[in-house]
């Protein structure tokens, strides 16, 4: 003898199987869209990453660069090349660093030798990065420049994106 369903429990059984293949369906393509948001393939991830990473290697150079004939242009460039509260510093403390450099003229000159992106949120425009960095030093004594010292640093960047393109929101240096 064969157990037969009342029609009502077919309806019921059909709903669950077609609720079933549907949420199996959501299932499948929202997996997918975090598996190619996560690997970053989407074209604006790809063009978001590749434009961060242009531009910490660019900035973590303009931020470790400074020449004492010409500290306005330098920290022009600073600030330029900053936003948010990095922004807001480097302004309150303008003086101050024009005040270290007629006191102490030095130059400095950066060389990025490697950056990795550490972060990138492309939904809300953040990034982070870290640079190796070759940074080339001289004092200027009576008159003349002192012999060079060279000095590696590791940078930590962390970058916005701002209508201007990517900008540093913060700084710190990483031990060596």
């Amino acid at each position: 003898m064969t157990a037969r369903m009342s029609t009502p429990w077919r309806i019921v059984l059909g709903f669950a199987i077609v609720l079933a293949v549907g949420a199996l369906g959501a299932a499948g393509w929202f997996g997918y869209r975090w598996y190619d948001a996560a690997q970053g393939t989407s074209p604006e991830a790809v063009q978001a990453r590749d434009g961060a990473l242009k531009a910490a290697r660019q900035l973590a150079v303009t931020l470790q660069t400074i020449d004492p004939g010409q500290p306005e242009q330098g920290l022009d460039s600073w600030e330029a090349a900053a936003t948010g509260d990095l922004l807001e510093q480097l302004r309150r403390d303008r003086g101050k660093y024009l005040e270290q450099l007629k006191k102490s003229p030095r130059s400095s000159t950066a060389t990025e030798l490697d950056t990795a992106l550490t972060e990138l949120d492309v939904s809300s425009g953040t990034a982070a990065a870290i640079i190796a960095l070759d940074v080339t030093q001289s004092a200027v004594v009576n008159q003349r420049r002192a012999p060079a010292t060279v000095r590696q640093l590791r940078v930590k960047l962390t970058l916005s994106q701002t209508d201007a393109g990517w900008k540093i929101s913060g700084t710190s240096l990483l031990p060596t």
